[in-house]
């Protein structure tokens, strides 16, 4: 990846401007520039063709300060450790803007969903928190979906934790379904939020979003909502 375009030298590039705006002592410009705990991992996989694969994975937890850290992990075959780092570090930042007592962290594995059975996708899960699961917890790490995650995906992963802690800890996962502590309207959450943010800086700026058109980048769970939400409310 191009130096320019690494994602995490973007954070710190931005991290940067903002210490040095606000006097940021060096001690805390130190700590805060890079990442408290980088996990690398390997899970192993039996395809069903009966081979076995062998799966990259990451989780960033970026700053506990404020708290339990809590950041996604996603599901993608061109992920890298770089752009993990860089969405935990963001995470820390929305987390304290926000006055959430949490800290950032994110997670990933390389891998293409898309080409993976249902069967395939439940071992990648389990086993990818078995590798993390001393890492994290209630109190700790509270992953949650992200690209190409999903309730069921979050459902699998909280079970896998709850053995390996021996008990239900549904507080380890958010993003679960409804029916394993899953929260209404965690669905279109992300989007909603942006939509808010987006309708008071309209306000600010005099614009008129009834008469306004939106592009949205990528149609995901975030960009659907985004488009969806854009419609009803505006």
């Amino acid at each position: 990846m191009p130096e320019e375009l690494n994602p995490f030298k973007i954070a710190q590039e931005q991290f940067d401007k903002a210490a040095e705006m606000m006097k940021l002592e060096p001690a805390a410009r130190a700590i805060l520039r890079e990442p408290m705990r980088v996990l690398e991992v390997l899970i192993p996989v039996r395809m069903d063709d009966g081979t076995v694969k062998v799966f990259k994975g990451f989780r960033v937890q970026h700053n506990d300060a404020r708290g339990p850290t809590k950041g996604g992990i996603r599901f993608h075959p061109a992920e890298t450790l770089d752009t993990v780092k860089a969405l935990a570090m963001w995470m820390t930042w929305k987390t304290a803007i926000v006055n959430l007592p949490y800290g950032g962290a994110k997670g990933g594995i390389i891998c293409n969903p898309k080409e993976m059975s249902e069967r395939e996708l439940e071992a990648l899960s389990r086993g990818y928190i078995r590798a993390i699961g001393r890492f994290i917890g209630p109190e700790k790490d509270i992953p949650a979906p992200d690209v190409y995650t999903n309730p069921q995906i979050m459902a699998w992963m909280m079970d896998e934790y709850s053995k390996l802690v021996g008990y239900n800890a549904f507080g380890v996962i958010t993003g679960k379904p409804i029916e394993v502590g899953g929260s209404l309207g965690r669905i279109d959450a992300t989007s909603r939020g942006g939509m808010y943010v987006l309708e008071a800086v309209a306000a600010k700026l005099g614009i008129d979003l009834s008469k306004s058109t939106f592009a949205i980048q990528g149609y995901g769970n975030a960009g659907y909502y985004a488009a969806k939400l854009a419609k009803e409310l505006f």
